[in-house]
């Protein structure tokens, strides 16, 4: 690989300045963005996006006091080369993640010019299993920005013909996906914030009547609880569902399509945008053929995970997405808008990319030529393969639960530290297709509990909840009554625990569930 010499750079840096320049234009609108996305120039778009990354590294080095810091803490701003093509290769660049950046500085030392803006700034956060919650600040441009895209790719998927209106079930307050929901799709439809709530919902569709196409937007846990409702007579309405926060199994979405007329979800993170990559007719296509071709997931996928990942399309212009050594997503708004940029980021989902290009010939090649030929209008962006938290982490309605927490509230129970053997965080799909958490606990050979199942559980969710903001909030205000998190007890050498440890290190998230598991 050759440097990327420093006579050059003013070129470079010109040609994304253009770039930038252009895409504000035309962010402006929806529908006039929709030209930059246009069939036939993948490659251009890979490109200008990968420079754009390279451009936005030298931006907030520049002009971020906590990033300047953070990379000369680590030798100092890298050289750049070129990679075996045309684009720069920013794997010189160090990651950063939540603990080695985001709790390391102070919040304005991470934004542009040290200083908070006193006017167009919304705050909003997210909690995850720190306990502590983190403040995000969006600035004004990247807000009107997202909010574009966000109203480009939700009218993509519901169509413009009909009156939409959006039951926006996300957890609402300061919770990020809720409020930038709420913000950005406003303009563009009717939406009513409602929160989680059953009541809220069935009584708003029945109070405005079949005459809208509603679109019901939450976690898929909740989405499930809605269809099973009976107080709604879906033949009467049309509802769509969208989904975040989790992914979901091919089989839960047949079962919410025998009542919604369409399921699509999306891929964001509160640490960097809520909305950076959608399901397309295409990505739900190639996912169900993921399950039925053995060939096709030997081509493309980590069949290694034993998961079916969830997959999406996303903008290469504005999000410069790699895969790292461990297998991790790594992340880089390419946009110099953000008023906290975001270089390398590393979120720790396991996910890799791949190119329109490639999975074309993928396709061609095993003779699968129909899952693009009957997807509709398909839009030439790369992919985005999501398996779920490298961590070990586990979603419950939206709420990551760490094998790490949960360790150190089992072992910090004087009850149950001298009894417990070790446990398993456990995520599983049920036969009724509801997502479901549970704890399972192994007690010491010939132990006995030395108190009350229910007092048990009662005082390790209470421990969680106490530690992890978002595990609050969806125990005690998102999760159904019919689906709350369980403890489980078992015998050493007993239930999900028989046979042993299978691996050196302790097993401390279940494997082989049924959750699409290859």
């Amino acid at each position: 690989m050759r440097l990327i010499k420093s006579t050059v750079r003013p070129f470079f840096l010109f040609l994304v300045a253009v770039v930038n320049g252009v895409e504000r234009a035309f962010a402006s609108s929806r529908h006039a963005y929709r030209i930059l996305l246009v069939p036939g120039f993948e490659r251009i778009r890979w490109g200008l996006g990968a420079w754009r990354a390279w451009a936005n590294f030298y931006h907030a080095y520049r002009r971020v006091p906590a990033y300047r810091h953070y990379i000369d803490g680590l030798g100092g701003r890298p050289e750049i080369r070129l990679d075996h093509v045309t684009k720069p290769d920013l794997t010189s660049i160090p990651e950063m993640d939540k603990e080695s950046y985001i709790k390391k500085y102070p919040q304005e030392e991470r934004l542009l010019g040290g200083k908070l803006p006193s006017a167009g700034v919304m705050v909003d956060e997210s909690s995850g299993s720190s306990g502590t919650p983190t403040s995000w600040v969006r600035g004004r441009t990247e807000r009107q920005i997202t909010k574009q895209m966000m109203q480009m790719t939700f009218l993509r998927i519901t169509g413009e013909a009909e009156t939409l209106f959006v039951l926006n079930a996300f957890a609402l307050g300061a919770w990020a996906t809720g409020m930038n929901v709420a913000i950005s799709l406003t303009d563009t439809t009717i939406l009513k914030s409602t929160g989680p709530n059953l009541d809220k919902i069935i009584a708003t569709i029945h109070e405005f009547g079949p005459r809208f196409r509603y679109v019901v937007m939450g976690y898929p846990p909740f989405l499930k609880t809605l269809a099973d409702d009976p107080r709604l007579d879906w033949s009467r309405f049309k509802v769509d569902g969208a989904f975040g926060g989790e992914g979901i199994s091919e089989s839960l979405r047949d079962y919410l399509l025998k009542k919604f007329q369409r399921v699509i979800g999306s891929y964001g993170a509160s640490d960097l945008e809520v909305n950076m990559a959608l399901e397309s007719e295409l990505t739900i296509k190639l996912r169900r053929a993921l399950l039925a071709d053995e060939r096709l997931r030997q081509a493309i996928i980590r069949t290694e995970y034993g998961v079916t990942p969830m997959v999406f399309q996303y903008n290469p212009l504005a999000y410069y997405l790699e895969e790292n050594t461990r297998g991790e997503l790594v992340a880089t708004i390419s946009r110099p808008y953000n008023i906290s940029p975001k270089i390398r980021y590393n979120i720790h989902d396991r996910g890799h990319v791949l190119r329109f290009g490639e999975l074309r010939r993928i396709l061609r090649e095993l003779g699968l030529e129909d899952v693009l030929k009957t997807s509709g209008r398909v839009l030439d962006l790369p992919l985005l393969f999501i398996y779920g938290r490298s961590d070990m982490s586990i979603e419950y309605y939206g709420a990551k639960v760490t094998p790490d927490s949960l360790r150190e509230i089992l072992f910090g129970l004087d009850v149950l530290a001298p009894v417990l053997s070790t446990f398993r965080l456990i995520s599983y799909e049920d036969q009724a297709h509801n997502k479901r958490m549970e704890v399972a606990v192994e007690l010491a050979a010939e132990a006995s509990l030395p108190l009350p199942l229910d007092e048990l559980q009662d005082k390790v969710f209470t421990r969680l909840a106490a530690m992890n903001g978002d595990f609050l909030n969806a125990w005690k205000r998102t999760a159904t009554p019919e689906n709350m998190p369980a403890l489980r007890v078992h015998a050493f050498n007993t239930g999900p625990f028989e046979g042993g440890q299978r691996r050196l290190k302790n097993e401390y998230v279940a494997s082989k569930i049924k959750y699409d598991s290859l």
